[in-house]
Order: C-alpha cells, then sequence, then structure tokens
C-alpha cells in the first residue's frame, strides 16, 4: 500500500480543463496557475482570455497589413494620380489588403487633395482672369 500511495503523490499536477476535442489539457504542471488551472481553462481568467485575443488579433491584423508601398502607389500630383490612387485603395479594400477604416482613410484624403487642387486651378485661372481685364 506504501508503493501505491507514494505513485499517488508522485503523479504531476494537472489542469482539470478538456480541450475542444474533448481530451484533457496537457499543461505542464509548472504552467498551472495557483487555482491549480491553465491560463485558458481557469473559469476565473475569463476577461483576460477575452483581453488577449483581442489584442492577438489587432497584432495578427497589423502584421497582415501593413499598408501599400508608397513607391508602387506612385506620387500624388495630379488629378489623374488621384483617380489611379482611388482605383488601387478600391481594389486594396475589396481583396482584403487592406482594412476598410485604412481605405477610408486614404480615400479621404485624396478627396480632400482633389478638392484642394481643384480650388488651386480656379484660383490661378481667375487670377488670370482678372490680370487680362485689369489691362
Amino acid at each position: 500500500m506504501a508503493t501505491s500511495d507514494k505513485l499517488e503523490t508522485e503523479q504531476p499536477r494537472r489542469c482539470p480543463g478538456m480541450k475542444a476535442d474533448g481530451s484533457p489539457c496537457r499543461v505542464p504542471s509548472e504552467m498551472l496557475l495557483a487555482s491549480g488551472w491553465c491560463l485558458l481553462h481557469d473559469p476565473a481568467r475569463g476577461a483576460d482570455r477575452t483581453g488577449n485575443a483581442t489584442l492577438g488579433g489587432v497584432k495578427a491584423g497589423a502584421k497582415r497589413r501593413k499598408g501599400l508601398d508608397p513607391d508602387a502607389l506612385g506620387k500624388l500630383e495630379t488629378p489623374e494620380d488621384a483617380m489611379r490612387i482611388s482605383a488601387r485603395l478600391t481594389i486594396a479594400a475589396a481583396t482584403g489588403e487592406l482594412a476598410a477604416p485604412q481605405v477610408n482613410a486614404a480615400l479621404s484624403a485624396v478627396k480632400e487633395w482633389r478638392k484642394a487642387y481643384e480650388a488651386d486651378v480656379l484660383d490661378k485661372r481667375l487670377d488670370e482672369l482678372e490680370r487680362r481685364g485689369a489691362r
């Protein structure tokens, strides 16, 4: 009997949780929390798991979506450039290369650039007309 008592006390502690496939959790005893559960199965740590999963998703998304290569995108100097960049951004959104908020921000910036460009062109035309009319 002393031998079986000794074996029972020498067995390593295990997390009482079950994996999704129904098999027992195999986290090593040195990774168990004071509660006797591992981090993934501890019922008291649900909020921690949710926070960690959210952070992991944000980090993974950031790794997947690095943005567009500025050299490949080209300069923004003409209305044609604005149209080309807008088309590229639309494709990036449709394919998941960029997240929707990134695309929306970039398209908004292109739209504002185009407004400023058009206002500048109109100002120059008006100045030219006024200069001709002053003669």
